[in-house]
């Protein structure tokens, strides 16, 4: 006997039966929905942090045009490895870090987010800047850091070449101090400034998240969303609405969610359980009103 719910994923079949109402919440609280460049970024973290101690640990950049999910995938794996109290030591272990980069070329203010990020206290973040990096160093070896995520990376560049230099250096200084792996997240822009530093960058591995073009990750990608979409009948998107959905969110990963999260939504409000070539045309194009 075939399986009515084939169609879907694990987080799906979970909620099916839930109520129409009820279903449509989970799909608007839902976060992340995996897809295969984006395993492939969250297998690599994760790779970081199994090594053992002592090893060399690359660094990554993860780099990308806006709405390529790329702080998405930074909050999922900050979820999946939340910080947990030590009640023998009295404190709490913070295994992976993550914040942003300040939106200005600033290492004092680098240092104060780091200290903010686990939870620590930067009212005293005044005097010389070695002291301020070595309370950095000490709180993170005693919180058990293994890996600090850097969202915004790009904004390194704003500020002058020698704030530039500094923080770069800074940042070098980070791994070299700590011995632990590093994880920036931005534009291409981020890319271009680890390339003013060649020590650096060469310690850095460079992961693009491309803009979506026709071809079998873009199909990969809309059926790992389609998958999670708590639908009960399976949906028959034609090539032709697959370039319609291209073309209407420019290739971006944001876009193409929300444009199928809406669509899911209108599929399980009208009683239609799926979407349809025809929804996505209406959806791209709205009919006029008679």
């Amino acid at each position: 006997m075939t399986d009515p719910h084939g169609h879907l994923g694990a987080s799906a079949l979970e909620v099916i039966a839930l109520s129409p109402e009820e279903r449509i919440a989970r799909i608007q609280a839902r976060r992340f929905t995996e897809y295969p460049r984006c395993r492939l970024v969250l297998d690599l973290m994760r790779e970081q942090i199994g090594l053992p101690g002592g090893v060399a640990k690359p660094n990554l950049l993860v780099w990308g045009e806006s709405g390529q999910g790329k702080s998405t995938i930074m909050a999922k794996h900050l979820r999946d490895h939340p910080a947990l109290f030590d009640k023998q030591a009295g404190v709490r272990r913070t295994a992976v870090v993550g914040m942003e980069m300040p939106p200005m070329c600033d290492v004092r203010w680098l240092y104060t987010d780091l200290l903010r990020a686990i939870d620590a206290p930067v009212t005293e973040v005044r005097g010389n800047l070695p002291l301020i990096a070595e309370r950095v160093a000490s709180l993170y070896r005693l919180t058990g850091v293994r890996q600090i995520l850097i969202d915004e990376a790009h904004n390194m560049l704003m500020g002058t070449l020698r704030q530039q230099r500094i923080m770069l250096t800074v940042i070098r200084h980070l791994t070299n101090e700590l011995k632990i792996p590093l994880v920036l997240f931005g534009i291409q822009d981020a890319r271009e400034a680890l390339m003013h530093d060649r020590q650096l960058m060469r310690r850095f591995r460079f992961v693009e998240l491309p803009t979506w073009g026709a071809g079998e990750e873009f199909r990969a990608l809309v059926g790992s969303i389609l998958r999670a979409l708590p639908l009960r009948r399976p949906s028959p998107l034609t090539n032709r609405a697959l370039k319609v959905l291209l073309s209407h969110t420019h290739g971006g990963t944001a876009a193409l969610f929300e444009a199928l999260v809406d669509l899911g939504i209108e599929a399980i409000r009208t009683g239609e359980e799926r979407i349809t070539p025809e929804m996505v045309s209406d959806y791209v194009d709205p009919p006029v009103p008679a």
